[in-house]
């Protein structure tokens, strides 16, 4: 069923299977969402072509537990049936399905972290009874993997999901305190939030995260976003490092793990960011709060907040807040944190997936003039 008889299986490669695949499944479903959802949002009312298009992205929204499931087993080389049940088991451990009097509701995408959960229980139940089944697999592996996983998921939600909403009360806490150290502290610890397992959204949507507070968590999605696509531009290819700026930085997940370091840079321009939101009064929406560049939610929202709407001086308080003064510390502290202190190389930015990585070039042989 898998090839993976012949070969062991560590701890560390079951870890970065989990996190790559769980990684790509994340961005294949929210990218679109990223690029065409407010867009759509806006001419729908003009164009009916555009609410279809609202709705398909919606749906792949939606189906993020699907396509993480599925990413995750091919990480591990599954076939097919693994493959889906792995892919059913997260649907079910999700948390998303809400079975209701009035018939089944589809509450969001479910939580990202009991996601991670269920799939990594599942695969190992796959890699163990996988290869007994021979001939019965068809039969005998959908109802145990589904069930059990999927079962074994749905305990554990209650608890996963738990420890995900207090982590946004304790994050609530920093609301009390005077605006720039509120921001600072809410931006970096959305920065590090933005790259993890867990959705930034369900937190400031769990916490009512609003006003200051909540353009200061969009911040540090920004300062996220960007600091994985400064940091990448030098190992990974344009079209992942675009991914993560204009989608979603969970791409990254596997390489922060392995590298922890390289979030120093990160926090230090997100309390930079909230600095600068706190003092220009950046706001948002619980929804808003967890998106950052990703279809322009974050700056779209901070216009509707501020005095007198997108007049010329808002947009160019938008374009500093969101754009130049992320970029410019993006570029400024992964430098000094790279070169001057030495906390990491370039490398450490780069994705396990060969396809995204950039080739290293061939040395060409020199000239050499021999004397006679």
């Amino acid at each position: 069923m898998l090839k993976l008889e012949k070969e062991k299986m560590t701890v560390k490669a079951f870890v970065n299977n989990v996190l790559v695949g769980h990684a790509v499944g994340i961005v294949a479903a929210l990218v679109p969402s990223a690029l065409l959802g407010e867009l759509s949002k806006a001419l729908m009312g003009r164009m009916p072509i555009f609410g279809i298009i609202y709705q398909l992205v919606t749906i792949f929204t939606l189906a993020v537990p699907l396509l993480i499931g599925a990413a995750v087993a091919f990480q591990f080389k599954m076939k097919p049936i693994p493959m889906v049940c792995v892919a059913a088991a997260a649907w079910a451990g999700s948390g998303a399905l809400k079975f209701t009097p009035n018939g089944i509701v589809i509450n969001g995408m479910g939580d990202l972290v009991n996601i991670l959960v269920t799939i990594s229980l599942t695969c190992g139940l796959v890699l163990l009874i996988g290869g007994h089944l021979k001939s019965f697999e068809p039969l005998v592996m959908p109802p145990i993997i589904c069930t059990v996983g999927g079962g074994i998921g749905l305990a554990v939600y209650p608890i996963v999901h738990a420890i995900t909403v207090g982590l946004g009360e304790i994050i609530n806490s920093f609301s009390v305190l005077q605006p720039i150290p509120m921001g600072i502290l809410i931006a970096v610890a959305f920065s590090v939030i933005m790259i993890s397992p867990v959705s930034t959204v369900g937190i400031a949507t769990a916490i009512g995260m609003s006003g200051i507070a909540s353009g200061a968590g969009n911040l540090g999605c920004v300062a996220a976003a960007v600091g994985m696509f400064v940091g990448g531009l030098r190992v990974n290819k344009i079209g992942l490092s675009l991914s993560i700026v204009l989608g979603t930085p969970k791409i990254m997940i596997a390489a922060m793990v392995r590298q922890p370091k390289i979030l120093v840079p990160i926090m230090l321009n997100a309390a930079l960011l909230g600095t600068f939101g706190a003092i220009f009064q950046i706001k948002g929406t619980p929804i808003s709060a967890g998106f950052g560049f990703s279809g322009m939610v974050g700056p779209i929202n901070a216009i509707h907040f501020m005095p007198g709407g997108p007049t010329v001086a808002n947009l160019l308080i938008i374009g500093l807040v969101f754009i130049a003064v992320p970029f410019a510390g993006g570029f400024f502290f992964e430098w000094i944190c790279r070169n001057v202190f030495h906390l990491y190389k370039a490398e450490d930015y780069g994705t396990e997936m060969a396809e995204f990585k950039k080739e290293k070039p061939e040395h060409q042989p020199k000239l050499v003039l021999e004397k006679a």
